[in-house]
């Protein structure tokens, strides 16, 4: 009876608990985003947007963690479309003088930053200024950094030029070890997908795809750095061949940065540029917060009509619903039959930045993104990449627009898998069977598979390859043929994509937006809102997300050991519980 009354307080206890932590983390939200509301809209009459600190842009915006949720394990990210519309408004605010960059690290792709320093350059056409303050300077800071008035560095901080790489892992030794051997089945000698289990290094056709891919990554970079300062370019491979970590002297002497200076000097010269007191502090907005305001005024402001749809892919192509990794066939196919069944959407913007996934999956977005695009313009816009069945499913796009540094292209398939009999026999496993007929064991991993099984593969492969071109070649009205000249699996970037016709344009989400309202027929005076998709997801729903509901919040939240031990130490089998062990597979 003790035992039984220990287990009902233990749980009643664990119940209690929970509901004070769910109260309390409503609560926390709600007091969270209406300071952030408060200090939002009580801004001064000048102020700087200060870009500080370690800064992950990809293509959808994740709400920020409160600081008093900081066990929780959450990375927050801003969207790049966001981030674009938030510096096209601080150019029309008066309230914005001007925007600072604060030790900025940038963690993205090299297409997604050329792309936010267009738009930082986009910005300073309204005659606001931007600079910049450094203690370390990345490769990829740079290119944004690039972009400022003027930019100071502490004088024991560095940079660093080291051009572009592309490492490959292999695993072949490790398996033939193990006794795992994988069987693969490619079309297109450049899919290479397969090659980190099936060889111990790069083949000489992947070695030549990606020695180009990366050359036309670190040219266009080059040349980012010379449109956005006047600097000799080749200093820029000086750099890379010899020197690696760059002091700040030698930066300045080549008129990479422009003062060295410390913090609060950099600080005095913010107050110059904008007639401050030097006793008194700059008022300064976080980027963060002015952009999250920005999207709720949207949000309120029903003065026109959102008739252009973004709709942003990110992540690996899978069947189902989509999760923050992934675009899930599901979730897609739902997406664009809504799109194209709205009167009110005149054009679409697909926005991808993916490396591809499951082939029937891409096929099947493929169908619903050229169902729309016969009923609407869709303009395709590529991210960091958009390549295998990602282009797969952007082939059906009126045009097709790529940044300079996209990886696009890897028109190819492939099939993997492995068989283990070497390592079941390593390990004395020995496995029997009967069938019913000749293949019904066909993937059993115990056994290599045979001529007959092999050829069944083949013609799968080879007629979803063939499906593949056909989709391309209807989307870029060119043959057969000649889509399988620049197919074979091969990476191009995006400044030969246009030069082979997988691209037409080379431009950013802005070049994909104007594009959007010209197809539509819209004119200059018209309002032509956007509405994005999917729908970002809220505070709410990523913390509820991280908490796992299906877990206790005392394990998560609570920091008393004696609580979670007991609640952890409840009988499975007794009491009012029904429940099994942990260790307990259920198929």
């Amino acid at each position: 009876m003790r035992q039984f009354f220990r287990v009902l307080f233990a749980t009643a206890l664990g119940a209690i608990l929970g509901v004070v932590i769910i109260i309390f983390l409503i609560v926390g939200i709600f007091v969270a985003s209406a300071s952030k509301n408060i200090s939002s809209t009580k801004y001064e009459k000048e102020n700087v947007l200060l870009l500080r600190n370690v800064v992950t842009v990809g293509e959808i915006s994740t709400p920020e963690t409160p600081s008093f949720l900081s066990t929780i394990d959450s990375e927050s990210e801003f969207g790049l479309v966001d981030m674009i519309r938030t510096l096209e408004t601080a150019a029309n605010d008066e309230r914005i003088s001007g925007i600072v960059l604060d030790d900025v690290v940038l963690n993205a792709g090299y297409a997604t930053i050329l792309e936010l320093a267009d738009a930082l350059q986009n910005f300073k056409k309204s005659g606001k200024f931007v600079v910049g303050y450094f203690n370390t300077l990345s490769q990829k800071t740079y290119l944004l950094a690039s972009v400022c008035d003027e930019i100071s560095m502490n004088a024991e901080g560095m940079a660093e030029f080291h051009g572009i790489s592309s490492t490959s892992i292999h695993y072949k030794n490790l398996l033939e070890k193990i006794g795992l051997k994988p069987v693969m089945i490619r079309c297109g000698k450049y899919k290479s997908y397969v090659e980190s289990v099936t060889e111990n290094k790069m083949s000489e056709a992947n070695k030549e795809q990606k020695q180009a891919y990366i050359n036309a990554i670190w040219k266009t970079y080059c040349s980012a750095i010379q449109k956005y300062r006047d600097v000799n370019g080749s200093q820029l491979n000086s750099f890379a061949d010899s020197v690696l970590v760059c002091l700040p002297t030698e930066l300045r002497a080549f008129g990479f940065i422009d003062k060295i200076q410390h913090a609060d000097e950099f600080w005095n010269s913010v107050k110059t540029r904008m007639n401050i007191d030097l006793k008194k502090s700059v008022p300064t907005l976080s980027f963060r917060a002015y952009m999250d305001d920005c999207a709720e005024q949207e949000a309120a402001d029903t003065s026109y009509a959102r008739n252009i749809a973004v709709v942003i892919a990110q992540g690996s192509i899978d069947m189902g619903k989509s999760d923050d990794e992934s675009i899930g066939s599901e979730t897609y196919v739902s997406l664009f039959k809504k799109i194209r069944k709205d009167s009110t959407v005149k054009s679409v913007i697909f926005r991808i930045n993916s490396g591809g996934g499951s082939a029937l999956a891409s096929e099947l977005i493929w169908r619903e993104v050229a169902l729309t695009a016969q009923e609407k313009p869709v303009v395709v816009s590529m991210g960091d990449m958009a390549a295998s069945g990602a282009y797969y499913i952007a082939a059906p796009g009126a045009k097709i627009i790529a940044s300079p540094m996209t990886l696009t292209g890897s028109i190819g398939v492939f099939g993997l898998s492995m068989t283990a009999n070497s390592l079941l026999n390593k390990i004395g496993v020995n496995v029997d069977k009967v069938n019913t007929h000749p293949h019904s064991d066909f993937g059993n991993i115990s056994r290599d598979i045979d001529a007959v099984e092999m050829h069944a593969i083949e013609k799968s492969i080879d007629k979803t390859y063939l499906t593949f071109k056909q989709r391309v070649s209807e989307g870029r009205k060119i043959s057969i043929d000649s889509v399988e000249k620049i197919a074979q699996g091969r990476v191009w970037s995006g400044v030969d994509g246009l030069r082979i016709g997988l691209v037409d344009t080379l431009g950013g989400l802005n070049t994909a937006l104007q594009e959007a309202i010209r197809l539509a027929g819209f004119s200059e005076e018209q309002n032509h809102g956007i509405q994005v998709y999917p729908k970002p997801k809220t505070l709410f729903d990523v913390v509820t997300e991280k908490l796992d509901f299906q877990s206790s919040f005392v394990d998560k939240l609570v920091q008393d050991e004696e609580i979670k031990t007991l609640l952890k130490n409840v009988p499975t089998k007794s009491g009012v519980y029904t429940q099994i062990q942990e260790n307990v597979m259920i198929e």
